[in-house]
This record gives structure tokens, C-alpha cells and sequence, in this order.
């Protein structure tokens, strides 16, 4: 068969396999090189030098639930952009340990919570432990559930069905044109919402966790890689290498930070968190953040945290399923080190 001349496959290949990066394997992180590689994330993500809004909280609901409250509240974020969350207040004594938590791609928060339009979808999620937000609360941790943009209520006029309305195609293109990334702006959400529980009496000063399952555990990795805030972080269904995951088939548009490539993989860029408590879950039979992929960027990862003298505070946990969560490790996880 004929070759074609044309193709650009190995040219991308050639860009891949020896890109100009500023951090490519970095074992030993000094507090300057950490530094950098957080300012450069918030450079990429459009987030330097923004305006912190004021807090501005609106209690709108709350629901009673056998061991927690379910509080709804609206957050402003500027810009004319209400952020929808749902903070689930253990029936304790508090202060309570406080967790941020961002959903996947899914019809908005309602699953996480553990909240589901009929029985044959409950039984699908709770196979994936995808109720993960409504396990940590049961456990006694106060969740913070951020809707994130382009899913559930936080639609534009643009909507696509991908088995759930979602907006994240044109967001992300908006938000380009614009000079930003929809994965930014999750971030800041997320921000606000760290701004937001950081006034709560019933919240312990001085921890802060942080979790999410695929486009979920996007935001939280990043979030905890710029927001030294969070001290013990939990990603899952989201730790590869970009080249074997994002760019090795199609995902949603959301995934892409326009010159991330140009700092370097990600498992040189997660390594920036340490030394605060990282856990990263990845399922045997995931198929689209490939488990190989992981533990070769993994590899990184835990070097850093070794020469960091941390070397307990850094895990690969993997499960025997597909694209997943894992609520015994991630309870273990913040029961350890939050």
C-alpha cells in the first residue's frame, strides 16, 4: 500500500516525543522550580494576577438527610457567572474537616450526591462508587459539591446531548477566542468556593481536601497544584500522560490547556504538589486514562515526593475495574492524612 507523503502523523509523533519543555523530569523539586511550575499553570489557565471577588454566599435550601444537611447555596464568582454548590453539613459537633468535591461529565452534581432520576441509573452509579460526595459526608467530613460550568444547570445557548446536556464545546471555544480555557474557569470556581468555606465557623481551619472523579479529577488536580490551600488531595479517573490519553482519542474539549505540552507531562507538572498528600486512582480496565500511561508518569511523581522526604504521602492506588472511583481508598486516604 501506498505511503502517503501528506500524512502529518509523524510529524506530531516527532513534536511528542521531543517537545521543548521547561520541566520534563524533575525528581528533586526545589521550592523555586515548584514555584515556577505553579505560576506557569495559572498563566496557561488565565488565572494570573485575576481580582479575588467577595464572598458573597446565598442559602437558597436545605434538606434533611438521615446524618447530614444538604445545604444549596449561590455563590458569585463575577462577571455575572452564580456558581451553583451543595454543602453537606454532618449532624455532628463541629468544626467539621472540609472536602471539595467536583463531579465528571454527568447531568450536574445530583450523582455525586447520590441523587438519581430512577432506580436502574442509582444502581449504575453506585456500582462506580460515583455517590463519592455523599459517602465523605456519611463518614463525617463537610462536602462542598461545586456544579461545574458546561454541565447540569451551567448551560449556554449552545447545548449538545451527549446522553446529558452539556455546554463544554462551546464554552471551550469561547472561551479561547477569549483568551481562557473552560478549565480555568472550573478552577476558579473552585477558588471561590475555597474562599467561601474558609468563612465558615463549622469548618476546621488549616485542612482543606479535595477530590473528583475524570473531568472532575481534572479540576481538582490543578486546583490543588495552584491552591496551596488544599492539603490532602484525592484525583481520580484523570492521572495519565497526555499523549496517551487526551491526544490518543477523543475526549471532551474541556481536557485541553492551550502550551500545557510546552511545560512538560503531567506527572513532571503533579509533582509540584508535593510534598502535601496526593492520591491518584486509576481502574485496571480504563480505557481512556490508560493504568500503563499512569504509572509511567506516576514514576515521577513519587520520586519527587522521595526527594521531597515524603515519600508516604504520594499513591498509585489502583482498582480492579474500568473508569471509576474507589470510596475505600479515598476514605482511607483522607482519614490518614486530613
Amino acid at each position: 500500500m501506498k505511503t502517503n507523503p501528506f500524512a502529518l502523523q509523524d510529524h506530531i509523533d516527532l513534536l511528542l516525543a521531543y517537545p521543548n519543555q521547561k520541566h520534563v523530569i524533575h525528581p528533586a523539586l526545589t521550592d523555586v522550580q515548584q514555584l515556577s511550575i505553579k505560576e506557569e499553570i495559572l498563566r496557561l489557565l488565565r488565572l494570573a494576577n485575576r481580582e479575588p471577588v467577595p464572598v458573597e454566599a446565598e442559602l437558597v435550601r436545605v434538606i434533611h438527610n438521615p446524618t447530614y444537611w444538604e445545604e444549596q447555596l449561590v455563590l458569585e464568582a463575577g462577571e455575572q457567572v452564580k456558581i451553583p454548590i451543595t454543602v453537606l453539613v454532618p449532624k455532628g459537633t463541629p468544626p467539621f474537616k472540609p472536602i471539595l468535591v467536583f463531579h465528571g461529565h454527568e447531568p450536574g452534581a445530583a450523582y455525586v450526591l447520590g441523587h438519581y432520576p430512577d432506580a436502574e441509573t442509582e444502581q449504575i452509579n453506585l456500582a462506580l462508587d460515583n455517590n463519592y460526595a455523599q459517602a465523605l459526608a456519611e463518614a463525617g467530613y463537610l462536602v462542598c459539591v461545586v456544579e461545574q460550568r458546561g454541565l447540569g444547570q451551567r448551560l449556554t445557548a449552545q447545548v449538545e446531548d451527549r446522553g446529558y446536556p452539556c455546554s463544554c464545546r462551546h464554552l471551550s471555544f469561547a472561551y479561547l477566542l477569549l483568551g481562557r480555557t473552560l478549565l480555568g474557569e472550573r478552577c476558579w470556581d473552585g477558588m471561590c468556593a475555597l474562599n467561601y468555606l474558609q468563612t465558615r465557623a463549622d469548618v476546621q481551619a488549616g485542612v482543606m481536601g479535595c477530590t473528583g472523579h475524570s473531568g472532575g479529577g481534572a479540576t481538582a488536580l490543578w486546583l490543588a497544584v495552584m491552591a496551596e490551600r488544599i492539603t490532602a488531595v484525592v484525583v481520580s479517573g484523570y492521572f495519565s500522560a497526555f499523549k496517551d490519553s487526551i491526544l490518543a482519542m477523543r475526549h471532551c474539549e474541556c481536557n485541553y490547556i492551550p502550551g500545557i505540552l510546552s511545560l512538560g507531562e503531567m506527572g513532571a507538572l503533579t509533582a509540584a504538589i508535593a510534598p502535601r498528600p496526593l492520591c491518584m486512582i486509576q481502574g485496571q480496565q480504563d480505557t481512556i486514562f490508560p493504568l500503563a500511561a499512569a504509572q509511567a508518569q506516576y514514576k515521577i511523581v513519587a520520586e519527587a515526593y522521595a526527594q521531597n522526604g515524603s515519600p508516604e504521602a504520594c499513591q498509585l492506588s489502583v482498582h480492579a475495574g474500568g473508569h471509576a472511583y474507589h470510596i475505600p481508598t479515598s476514605l482511607a486516604w483522607f482519614e490518614s492524612w486530613l
